[in-house]
């Protein structure tokens, strides 16, 4: 009798994953950097730069095809929201972060340096940022807000070696 119960009150929400394949995407390329940071180790520093980039363009796709469909969708029960403004900033983001990793590749390959950490934090709080532009209501925005600080703050202390790095971590 309970079951019963429980089966006609309780409804999935539905989902649509076509507007959350963007954030899909990047959190699959954060856990095959995890293992691929935890397999190879030293041995391959260069693809963790190659898997972080592909992962960011390949996140770009679903947004383009978005953007071509025209239609608002909203998930959650208005919690979450995929609409013009919102595939906007998260295709900058994800230029944005694709633009760094290019920039940061040499410096970090050249330095004795974390590379699989330094991609898996950047690509979480690009994570954050793009869930951000999609809340809206205030427990989604606080998961997005709390998505971008803490690997920010991991991030200011990234380099353990660095006297001033772990000073930062700190504050």
């Amino acid at each position: 009798m309970l079951a019963q119960l429980l089966t006609f009150a309780w409804n999935a929400p539905s989902v649509d994953y076509h507007a959350l394949a963007p954030e899909i995407i990047v959190a699959a390329t954060i856990v095959v950097l995890i293992v691929l940071d935890a397999f190879t180790g030293e041995r391959s520093r260069w693809a963790s730069s190659s898997v972080a980039g592909i992962g960011l363009l390949v996140a770009l796709i679903p947004i383009a095809t978005l953007a071509y469909d025209g239609v608002d969708r909203v998930m959650f029960g208005g919690g979450f929201v995929v609409d013009n403004y919102a595939l906007i900033l998260q295709a900058l983001f994800l230029v944005a972060g694709y633009v760094v990793i290019l920039l940061s590749t040499n410096y970090i390959a050249e330095g004795d340096y974390h590379e699989g950490e330094y991609y898996t934090l950047l690509l979480s709080s690009i994570l954050g940022m793009m869930v951000m532009a999609s809340a809206r209501d205030l427990i989604s925005i606080f998961i997005a807000l709390e998505l971008v600080s803490i690997p920010a703050y991991m991030l200011a202390a990234w380099r353990k070696r660095d006297q001033k790095s772990n000073e930062a971590g700190l504050k």
